[in-house]
């Protein structure tokens, strides 16, 4: 661990000594000026972004965020938690209300391209899959033609799940909610006879509702889910020491 510590401080340190635009005021110099990291994570996903009881944020993602703070700041604990929806979250960090988002979210094309923002690497593999009560009896996803399926707006599962079931012939009936909140809701609640997310959402959510005697996740997945960091556009040196703070 020392020398694991050893090496993030000098691979920080040179990153640090990158010279920065003089007309713009970068991520980096707020948050020295500030003194705490402000990450967006996901509203509630157990062993990503979830407050315990004494509303604590835990998790992969505030872990990263915690890294990032120890390496400019010095000190892990100087973070500020920010939940977002899907919807919410590349709005927050094109704005500036972020200073990184690091909420389970898939890096493609489209993204890395068109919104202004940019990923920093991998933090998690993942892969979308889906979720149904054990009393159905369905045991594979093309079992689900015909289905009412829930999903959650904003997110690369509405058009995975789409194209899926289009090339296969298969007609499905998704029902979208603006939240994964509101999806867990009626899903749960029986609005929809399957719902489909990231597998590591899925399986989150059985465990923190205590529901796996009643659902299951089905064992295939139909994309691969890179999930990782993303910073705004342009931003060089704070990518820089994003990047490397994860790779350390």
């Amino acid at each position: 661990m020392q020398l694991l510590n050893k090496l993030v401080t000098v691979g920080l340190a040179a990153v640090l000594a990158l010279p920065v635009a003089a007309h713009a005021e970068s991520t980096l110099d707020v948050v020295k000026k500030r003194g705490q990291v402000i990450c967006g994570v996901n509203t509630g996903l157990g062993g990503f972004s979830m407050a315990d009881s004494q509303g604590k944020w835990k998790g992969l993602d505030v872990d990263m965020c915690s890294a990032v703070a120890a390496a400019v700041l010095g000190d892990g604990t100087k973070i500020k938690v920010t939940p977002l929806s899907a919807q919410q979250r590349f709005t927050a960090l094109q704005s500036g209300e972020i200073d990184m988002l690091v909420r389970n979210s898939t890096i493609t094309l489209q993204r890395d391209a068109g919104l202004g923002i940019q990923y920093t690497g991998v933090n998690f593999y993942d892969g979308q899959g889906f979720m149904v009560s054990k009393k159905s009896g369905v045991k594979e996803i093309k079992e689900l033609g015909g289905a009412t399926i829930c999903v959650a707006q904003g997110t690369t599962h509405e058009a995975n799940m789409a194209g899926y079931f289009r090339s296969r012939n298969l007609t499905i009936k998704p029902v979208v909610y603006e939240s994964q909140d509101l999806m867990y809701q009626a899903f749960f609640g029986g609005r929809c006879d399957a719902m489909t997310q990231d597998s590591s959402a899925l399986a989150s959510a059985l465990a923190t509702r205590d529901k796996s005697g009643e659902y299951m996740v089905l064992p295939e997945l139909i994309s691969k889910e890179p999930l990782g960091p993303f910073v705004r556009r342009g931003d060089d040196q704070w990518a820089a020491v994003v990047r490397w703070t994860l790779y350390a």
